[in-house]
């Protein structure tokens, strides 16, 4: 090991934020205490016990049914599109049929 390498033991820590004053022999200020409330959550209550995961099944239910709504109303919109179209699409064929049977035969 170099003698770079080696930290000096006589250098003293120099102060990373400049603007702090402190000093030692002043005493610290003891921690507030902050008062702990008693939260009565009845006898059933076992902490051991606690499913942890029952709010995200419960967000995850709702977003499913929410999801299953949605899906619902575009598959009844679009159904009535849909059907609006092939009766269109089917009403033109027909009408198409009925006009070719009503021509006379090409005679050739």
């Amino acid at each position: 090991m170099d003698d770079k390498d080696k930290p000096e033991e006589d250098a003293e820590d120099a102060p990373m934020l400049e603007d702090v004053v402190f000093d030692a022999s002043l005493p610290l200020q003891p921690p507030r205490r902050t008062p702990i409330e008693e939260v009565d959550h009845g006898p059933d209550y076992d902490p051991d016990t606690l499913d942890l995961f029952d709010p995200v099944a419960s967000a995850e239910e709702a977003l499913r049914l929410g999801a299953e709504q949605v899906i619902n109303e575009l598959v009844q919109e679009f159904s009535a599109e849909i059907n609006s179209r092939l009766r269109e699409e089917l009403t033109l064929q027909l009408h198409s049929i009925l006009e070719d049977l009503s021509l006379p035969p090409d005679k050739t």
